[in-house]
């Protein structure tokens, strides 16, 4: 035998072990086995807590063992316990941190009695037990509590024991604790980074739709600025070419009083129809200058379109070209100005048809705008050369044409522009170079009502 002191200076007497190898490999084997268990990531703490209770009673035998932690306000709670007779254990009857020397000293503390420990059995035993701190650096964690069989003594080998097994619980609480930290900021870095992704998305949208904003307020701004020259010009031009077409009509209807020649009736042809030509490019101004309000109606987009095709159904026959439409019934009506809408489609079949000089098929298919509730897309597609992408920006400029000079005037597009926006809609083109070009109208939809 060799003794040891309590804090009260009173003699313990600590026996030897009895079997001390087989002890020290069964210890060896629960410390090894422990260590597996909290070398795990990540870790499941009360599920570890609950091993290192269930490994160390195995162990030691005791009347009692549990491990208490610190939570909020300073106050130790069993956080996992194992004893003989099934009870919770109430070593720590005074929940404060204040009332364990071992907390207190930072030291395990050895007794057989304590004002702070309930160890005295009803009969008068007294039972031995042993409080260790549970620390790692400066951070203090709680406290493994072991309360001995009645008679029974540690010796110094257990104790170490023992004290190996509370650095491993400290240094799985702190792991633990570290990794639920790295986690939380880990979550915290996450939602941040959805914040800023989100706002990155919002700020995206708002620039695009700055940009495009922007645009339509530069288009606006050339087409006043244009209509304001061209509606003076238009007024100058219009009476003597006008006066120029009636004199060339009387001359065709006299000619036969007059004697004129076939040469001079050749000329008088020409001339008329260079003259016609200025007069259409004159009503094109006239059209684009005009500021005066839409008169919104019912209109019928499928016989709307019939009328349109049947206007240029010459051109579309020498062209080799040939129009397909499809507009379902729930997409067949909107409300506007049917003449203006007439000419945006004249326009744009007649751009196509001028786009596929050996012919092809020109599209035209309505759908619900899947962008705006109460609004149709209407997409005017064909199969000719496509339009350059540098000339996309440009494509509804007021006198822009890709088309060979003397081909265009560069003011349908523009005119197809002005009408679409009055309307309250929009008109966007989508062309890749040798696939063709689609020219997509957003206009109000007017719903009808299904027949009975």
């Amino acid at each position: 035998m060799h003794r040891t002191r309590n804090e009260n200076e009173r003699d313990v007497t600590v026996k030897k072990p009895g079997g001390a190898d087989e002890w020290s490999i069964a210890a060896l084997s629960t410390v090894t086995k422990l260590s597996n268990i909290i070398g795990f990531l990540p870790i499941n703490l009360d599920d570890t807590l609950k091993a290192v209770v269930h490994e160390t009673h195995a162990l030691f035998a005791p009347r009692s063992c549990c491990v208490y932690l610190i939570r909020p306000e300073n106050r130790l709670e069993v956080a996992a316990w194992k004893t003989v007779d099934g009870r919770v254990p109430d070593v720590h009857y005074q929940s404060a941190t204040e009332a364990c020397s071992a907390l207190r000293d930072g030291l395990p503390h050895i007794s057989c009695a304590s004002t702070e420990c309930r160890n005295r059995r009803p009969n008068g035993e007294r039972a031995s037990y042993v409080c260790i701190p549970l620390t790692t650096g400066s951070d203090v964690h709680g406290v493994l509590s072991l309360t001995l069989q009645p008679g029974e003594s540690l010796s110094r080998d257990r104790l170490n024991v023992l004290l190996s097994i509370a650095n491993q619980v400290s240094a799985a609480i702190q792991r633990h604790r570290l990794f639920e930290t790295l986690k939380s900021e880990k979550q915290e870095i996450e939602r941040a980074y959805r914040s800023i992704s989100d706002l990155n998305i919002l700020l995206t949208r708002k620039i695009d739709e700055l940009r495009m904003t922007q645009d339509r307020l530069i288009q606006s701004e050339k087409l006043a600025a244009t209509g304001e020259l061209s509606a003076g010009l238009c007024h100058e031009i219009n009476n003597p070419i006008s006066i120029i077409l009636n004199r060339i009509e009387c001359l065709r209807m006299e000619a036969d009083d007059l004697s004129l020649s076939d040469t001079v009736l050749k000329d008088l042809e020409v001339i008329y129809n260079h003259a016609a030509k200025v007069s259409s490019l004159v009503q094109d101004l006239l059209i684009f200058s005009r500021h005066h309000p839409v008169e919104f109606r019912p209109v019928n987009l499928p016989a709307l379109i019939d009328r349109v095709i049947g206007s240029l159904h010459n051109i579309l026959a020498e062209s080799g070209c040939r129009v397909h439409v499809d507009i379902p019934l729930g997409v067949s009506h909107t409300v506007g100005d049917s003449e203006r809408l007439e000419q945006v489609f004249r326009n744009l079949i007649a751009n196509a048809v001028d786009a596929m000089p050996l012919g092809g098929n020109i599209i035209i298919k309505a759908e619900r705008c899947p962008e705006h509730d109460g609004a149709m897309l209407i997409h005017v597609k064909d199969e000719g050369e496509g339009i350059p992408e540098e000339a996309l920006l440009r494509i509804f400029d007021p006198f822009f044409t890709t088309k060979k000079l003397g081909k265009g005037s560069g003011l349908g597009l523009s005119i197809c522009y002005g009408i679409v926006k009055s309307h309250g809609g929009d008109i966007r083109v989508s062309s890749e170079p040798g696939r063709g070009s689609t020219f997509s109208l957003s206009l109000p939809l007017r719903e009808i009502a299904p027949s009975k």
